[in-house]
């Protein structure tokens, strides 16, 4: 199966310009034939905490003109939900004009107060959908530094995981060393997308990767506005852990 990266700048506050440059990767996405598409943090608007409220009531109308371009395509990433007049940051899955699978942020990101602003999502939630016969396994920018959310879905039977995120150039490094350990460690595929440029007050780092099972880099996108595709085999991670029996050791520590 074909994935794509869509490493993009995310300007704060400016739906418009970020919806119309996430259509542009979106069609770049469907010419190279890609069957899931991933973007970054919240990725229309970013962190706009002034504007907060009144683009999570208008995030439903957005969410419905990309239903429109899922056919044959499968479009992930965050946005801003509300529920209730309470705001969560919450990874979609739109696929065949369909919501096939929700997870809001649990881990929130108190240094730039986003604990002030969201509400986490439930630990209880599910962090793993099926799609293409395929297992995916979700987290959320900052629970990267958490390896228990990867792990939780590797032993779910998760064969790749998506980590949607705004993620600093401050701290590219401790990005670019958990990404590869997430893969290494869970024996599977590793799909992190990050914005890239001024978002707000934080200069994003770039450097969307995808790593397979053994830790080899597959696809990156480094310090570029660009779509990046990758053909995978989810099998080979199977096989990674059967001719290398590591993630099934780590059963007895979960109770299993």
């Amino acid at each position: 199966m074909k994935i794509s990266l869509a490493q993009m700048q995310v300007n704060q506050g400016n739906i418009e310009e970020n919806f119309n440059n996430a259509l542009a990767m979106i069609d770049e996405a469907h010419f190279c034939k890609s069957n899931l598409i991933l973007f970054p943090e919240l990725f229309l608007t970013g962190f706009d905490y002034q504007n907060i409220d009144n683009l999570s009531k208008i995030m439903p109308s957005y969410i419905d003109k990309l239903l429109e371009k899922s056919v044959s395509l499968a479009i992930c990433g965050t946005y801003l939900e509300n529920i209730n007049n309470k705001i969560f940051n919450t990874f979609y899955c739109l696929y065949e004009k369909k919501i096939v699978f929700k997870y809001s942020k649990i881990k929130l990101f108190e240094v730039t107060n986003e604990h002030k602003f969201f509400y986490p999502g439930s630990i209880n939630q599910e962090n793993t959908f099926d799609l293409f016969d395929v297992k995916f396994g979700v987290a959320v920018c900052f629970e990267l530094r958490f390896p228990e959310f990867f792990r939780k879905a590797s032993l779910k039977g998760a064969d790749i995981l998506l980590l949607s995120a705004i993620w600093p150039t401050q701290r590219i490094f401790a990005w670019q060393i958990l990404s590869v350990a997430r893969a290494i460690e869970n024996q599977v595929f590793f799909v992190g997308c990050n914005a890239i440029g001024k978002s707000g007050q934080w200069m994003c780092g770039g450097y969307s990767s995808i790593f397979d099972p053994l830790g080899n880099k597959l696809e990156c996108a480094y310090e570029k506005t660009t779509l990046k595709t990758a053909d995978i085999e989810p099998s080979y991670a199977r096989k990674v852990q059967i001719e290398f029996p590591s993630l099934i050791k780590s059963y007895d520590l979960y109770g299993g």
